[in-house]
């Protein structure tokens, strides 16, 4: 759910980029759920899988480990994106290596420098659309935080949340 919350939320750019010329790429970790990802239209960009994990490998995501992975998933980013996911109706589970987080980055043309980096402490957050606006220069709308706010009335018993930030058992 992390992922396709981060994603939808993050193709609510898309035409803002789109104006500016702006390439949105997404990098998966893996071939699990990539067609139901696709499906669900949860990504509004190009989508590359990398399933030797070298480009998280290079740029440093850090990978969790079991006693990390327990608290992460209780933190309040984490009901956030529940509560998102839950409002959006974008289903999910915890298939497939969820110790491995990712991040953003935002590159200058032809690579010539990044001029925005964000990394994932937690599974479920992900950085805010204004700053990666701002980074590209572009006016950050109005509406931008309306669109992808935590509604606050969607509630997530801990059973939702446990639920869905559950790990799947080891085969």
């Amino acid at each position: 759910m992390f992922c396709r919350v981060a994603a939808k939320e993050l193709s609510a750019l898309a035409p803002h980029l789109a104006k500016a010329n702006v390439r949105l790429i997404g990098i998966g970790l893996e071939e699990l759920g990539v067609e139901e990802f696709i499906e669900g239209k949860f990504f509004d960009g190009e989508l590359y899988i990398d399933t030797d994990k070298k480009s998280f490998k290079d740029l440093n995501f850090k990978k969790l480990g079991f006693l990390n992975m327990v608290p992460a998933l209780i933190a309040k980013v984490a009901r956030d994106a529940v509560r998102k996911g839950k409002a959006w109706k974008v289903g999910g589970d915890m298939k497939g290596d969820g110790f491995q987080n990712g991040g953003l980055l935002v590159v200058a043309p032809k690579g010539e420098k990044v001029l925005f980096e964000f990394k994932q402490d937690n599974p479920a957050d992900h950085a805010d659309n204004s700053d990666i606006l701002q980074a590209l220069s572009i006016e950050v709308p109005t509406d931008l935080k309306d669109a992808t706010a935590v509604d606050e009335s969607v509630k997530v018993t801990d059973q939702e949340c446990e639920e869905a930030c559950a790990m799947p058992a080891k085969d």
